[in-house]
């Protein structure tokens, strides 16, 4: 009976580490709901390939001329490029709708595109970390190639998974020239640790940390390993500026206050009342966008480097 009872528990923590992980691994796919076309804008599709040879799609978006009577003005060239990061979960659709303003209103080149297992981009693993900075390198790298008059100067906008990811790049990226990060996690295992608590009601010992160990097997390497805690203080002296909501249970307000201590400046930290998370641009309205818009401004007007 004994014997019984060990393997059973041996066989449910098996595929309790399978389930676990795979929910990381294997990512969370929605479909694209707009275009930028929805928008008034123009565009063009864009492709390329990940480091490991998935193919990653994504839009460049070129600078607007003023909107008049609700229609985009005249192509105006600019060589400062917004690369712009979705979250777990979501894809470059959602994005845009919270952040077209910034060529519409800001004059920037934006260029939008879907991490691996998420909206039109190729399924492969996920890792949070690893394999979604290797997307983003990847997109840096096409976007200078196919557009290199318009991506002299680029920056980088991250929400979420897509903020964290942000912040590694443009850590070891000195040619980024700022980064906009809307409430990024700072450490992998904490945040596997609070989601499974949040969502699945698992504990810390053993579950969560078996759901660290499966991953990091089935992976070949450790996540925690690529937490930008561990590297946001390289990103100064470029901007760095921190939004958070502080309603949100999924990246609470001590994930940016953490950050934001361990960020050289310059730096600024903007916490929006009210807002839970993905709900920054909702609740901070007018002020979310002049805010970006201030912050990008003086990221391409700023001293040159």
């Amino acid at each position: 009976m004994i014997l019984v009872l060990a393997g059973l528990s041996l066989l449910f923590f098996v595929l309790w580490a399978y389930f676990s992980s795979a929910l990381i691994i294997d990512g969370n796919r929605d479909p694209i709901t707009v275009l930028p076309r929805t928008f008034g804008l123009e565009f063009t599709e864009e492709a390329f390939p990940s480091a490991d040879g998935l193919t990653l799609k994504g839009w460049f978006v070129p600078a607007q001329g003023p909107r008049a009577r609700g229609k985009p003005g005249p192509v105006l060239p600019t060589d400062k490029t917004l690369i712009v990061c979705h979250g777990w979960g979501a894809n470059r659709s959602d994005i845009l709708e919270r952040t077209y303003f910034l060529n519409t209103e800001g004059g920037y080149n934006l260029f939008y595109f879907d991490f691996r297992n998420h909206g039109d981009s190729g399924s492969g693993k996920s890792s949070l970390t690893k394999l979604e900075i290797g997307d983003l390198e990847a997109a840096l790298s096409h976007l200078r190639a196919a557009h290199p008059a318009e991506a002299r100067r680029v920056a980088l906008y991250g929400m979420s998974l897509g903020a964290a990811v942000c912040l590694w790049v443009a850590a070891q990226h000195p040619d980024i020239r700022g980064v906009a990060a809307e409430s990024p996690f700072g450490s992998y295992r904490d945040v596997v640790i609070r989601f499974g608590r949040m969502y699945y009601n698992m504990p810390r010992v053993p579950f969560a940390l078996i759901t660290l160990w499966a991953v990091r097997w089935r992976l070949g390497f450790d996540p925690q390993d690529y937490s930008p805690l561990a590297v946001v203080g390289k990103i100064a002296p470029r901007p760095l500026f921190l939004l958070q909501g502080d309603k949100d249970a999924r990246m609470p307000v001590m994930e940016g206050e953490r950050l934001f201590a361990a960020a050289g400046e310059p730096k600024t930290l903007w916490t929006v009342p009210g807002a839970n998370h993905g709900e920054v641009a909702e609740w901070g309205g007018r002020a979310y966008r002049q805010k970006l818009l201030d912050f990008y401004r003086g990221v391409f007007e700023g001293p040159t480097r």
